[in-house]
């Protein structure tokens, strides 16, 4: 009697827990990340393959053997040939690491969907980007001593084909700057690892586009749109996903954009930004050069909300310090700084600062005071304007409010406004969200067989 057919495609499929239909999704995505087509693939077209009722075409089975990171031999979808043992499962089954890889392509795909049809010019640079994500990732487990399957990439002549890129057009240059905005939408509410591979293709796909040797005009909106993303991908790296040598990297590539494009607002953004990285290393003095180069750049071109803005960095800056009467001077600076609402110019690229943030610097320089009234005022205004959108920025400001309960002897109200923090990460990581969180667990340790204090611990879990 003939054994039943070993369905490799249906193992590796209940592997991850998907469904026909979820696993014919996540083809199509990557079949428009990899090659830019819209196939029609279903869970009927799934489940034929699994029963062996159907094989998939040479173009379906690259399409699997990438989804699932395994062999044609192991999913069981190889051309007939001679008898062959087949791999056993033991030794081919792909990796739990592997699978984060897969999953985090299918998240990027899924940004895509929302960038609409202006995204279809980072097609050529998307899977690209996706393929030194897995690359920097196994150099990491390796590091580790864990050794992730096999996983199908693109051979070097393929990527030099996908990275060819036509001459700057108005039309892509407009589509560029609209995607630059639909990032920053998405940055405050979305996965900061999935947004980062389409913020990666964006810039290599810059990078071509400026080496076609665009017009002067055209070459100046190149160059600041790749500021403003080489600047998203700097706050990515460092806030969100705690890389800051590659934060380093893209501010470099950011502040090179603005000199060249002379643009000095976005030159002191950048330079601002700058500064959080020598300061979370208590790099005090370095981050105060950072400033002092900022403000320079101002010197040609006032601007208040940027000066404004400065200033509440140079105060967090100060309170991490240890120096809360510098800080709260600072803050004094901000508020003089922000000009009037409505009376702003035209930044779009600023959305990370208003009066409402500045009420959120100002709520935990005071905290850190121990001016504790005063936070709660600054904390709950801000939280009463941050729009709902925001999650990650709301995670840091419940913390700090969470943290003055705490000074003022609330466990219980502390620990409810901190799970709602914890609920906030878990719509979209953020490192500096869940440092906060982690201070402010360890602050009640003493507590820690309170019912507030488990009721807090299992939000802290399922977050992990």
């Amino acid at each position: 009697m003939d054994e039943p057919r070993r369905s490799g495609l249906r193992e590796a499929r209940e592997d991850r827990g998907w469904t026909q239909q979820e696993a014919a999704e996540q083809l199509a995505r990557l079949a428009w990340v990899r090659h830019g087509e819209r196939v029609g693939v279903n869970a009927d077209m799934i489940a034929k393959w699994e029963r062996g009722e159907k094989s998939p075409s040479p173009r379906y089975r690259e399409l699997l053997c990438l989804l699932y990171g395994a062999t044609p031999e192991y999913l069981a979808i190889a051309r007939p040939t001679k008898s062959k043992a087949s791999p056993s499962p033991k030794t081919a089954s792909p990796a739990v690491t592997e699978r984060t890889l897969v999953d985090a392509l299918g998240g990027a795909a899924a940004i895509l969907d929302q960038l609409g049809a202006a995204g279809g010019i980072l097609q050529p640079r998307i899977f690209d980007a996706w393929k030194d994500d897995i690359m920097r990732r196994r150099a990491a487990l390796k590091l580790m001593g864990i050794m992730p399957t096999v996983i199908m990439l693109p051979s070097a002549a393929e990527s030099a084909r996908r990275s060819r890129s036509g001459k700057p057009t108005p039309e892509n240059i407009r589509d560029l700057e609209y995607l630059a905005d639909r990032y920053q939408t998405l940055y405050h509410s979305t996965d900061p690892a999935a947004l980062m591979t389409p913020v990666v293709a964006h810039l290599s796909t810059l990078g071509d586009l400026l080496g076609q040797d665009p017009a002067p005009a055209e070459r100046r909106r190149l160059l600041v749109n790749r500021a403003r993303v080489g600047t998203l991908a700097g706050r990515l790296s460092f806030f969100d996903l705690h890389d800051p040598m590659a934060a380093r990297a893209y501010y470099s590539l950011a502040l090179e954009a603005t000199r060249e494009a002379d643009d000095p607002l976005q030159a002191a953004a950048v330079l601002g930004h700058v500064v959080f990285i020598p300061a979370a290393e208590h790099g005090f003095t370095a981050a105060l050069d950072y400033l002092h180069g900022a403000d320079e750049q101002l010197r040609s071109q006032p601007c208040g909300p940027i000066a404004s803005w400065l200033a509440a960095v140079e105060s967090e800056m100060h309170t991490n310090a240890g120096n809360p009467t510098a800080a709260l001077h600072a803050i004094d600076r901000a508020r003089d700084a922000l000009p009037v609402p409505g009376l702003r110019p035209e930044l779009p690229w600023l959305d990370y600062y208003d009066a409402t943030r500045l009420n959120g610097f100002a709520g935990y320089a005071t905290l850190r005071a121990g001016r504790y009234d005063e936070a709660r005022t600054e904390l709950g205004s801000a939280l009463s304007k941050l729009p709902r959108s925001a999650v990650k920025q709301r995670a840091v400001f419940l913390t700090d409010l969470a943290t003055v309960e705490l000074q003022d002897g609330d466990l219980d109200h502390a620990c409810a406004i901190a799970a709602d923090a914890a609920r906030q990460l878990h719509q979209a990581g953020y490192a500096t969200g869940a440092g906060r969180l982690r201070d402010f667990r360890a602050a009640i340790d003493p507590w820690k067989t309170t019912i507030p204090v488990r009721s807090l611990d299992e939000q802290l879990t399922a977050l992990n």
